[in-house]
């Protein structure tokens, strides 16, 4: 399936239309935010960007090597942060 710039523009308009999504925008100062809100921020986008994606692919879909090369990095970065955190949590970690 092949996407034209025509179309994937109104697809994401029509998906924030149907959606009726909020920018969260980030506070001028940044000491007005704690970090962990502005982390959940991005994992919230990031989560509704990914799903756009998911949803807009079809299983047969023949992707450039460099998109499939972007989401596999992606993908393990998150990995990497969800793993440490995991540990980090574990029952009985004492925290240095």
């Amino acid at each position: 399936m092949k996407l034209t710039r025509k179309s994937l523009k109104n697809l994401i308009s029509e998906t924030i239309r149907e959606q009726n999504s909020l920018l969260l925008e980030m506070p001028e100062n940044r000491d007005e935010q704690n970090e962990g809100d502005a982390l959940k921020k991005e994992l919230f986008h990031m989560s509704q960007k990914a799903q756009q994606l998911h949803d807009m692919l079809a299983d047969e879909a023949d992707l450039e090597p460099w998109v499939q090369a972007k989401i596999t990095k992606a993908s393990a970065m998150v990995g990497a942060v969800f793993d440490h955190l995991m540990y980090e949590n574990r029952p009985g970690h004492v925290q240095e």
